[in-house]
């Protein structure tokens, strides 16, 4: 993500932190270093990583906001299967 804030909300989300990358070419950079990993330059993915990926800033999880999210998470999982059955009822009135 370009934005901080949604690194931010991305790493309190899923509780990881969010490296930002030099690059700003992510799908064809990522595209390029499996060609390379499949034409023998490198070993892994993982080396090749090492090798040309240069992060640029790190955005750590919040640890209060983490919780936060998680505990609605929780509450949402609970929701979800109770109202499903209302979406088809929802649905059919349009």
């Amino acid at each position: 993500a370009k934005r901080p804030l949604w690194r931010r909300i991305i790493a309190n989300v899923l509780n990881i932190k969010v490296d930002r990358i030099e690059s700003e070419e992510g799908p064809a950079l990522g595209g390029a270093m499996l060609a390379a990993v499949a034409c023998g330059e490198y070993a892994t993915v993982q080396e090749c990583a090492d090798k040309l990926i240069k992060i640029k800033s790190v955005t750590e999880p919040d640890p209060a906001l983490v919780k936060k999210y998680a505990a609605r998470y929780e509450l949402w999982h609970k929701l979800y299967p109770a109202l499903k059955p209302l979406y088809a009822e929802m649905e059919a009135l349009q």
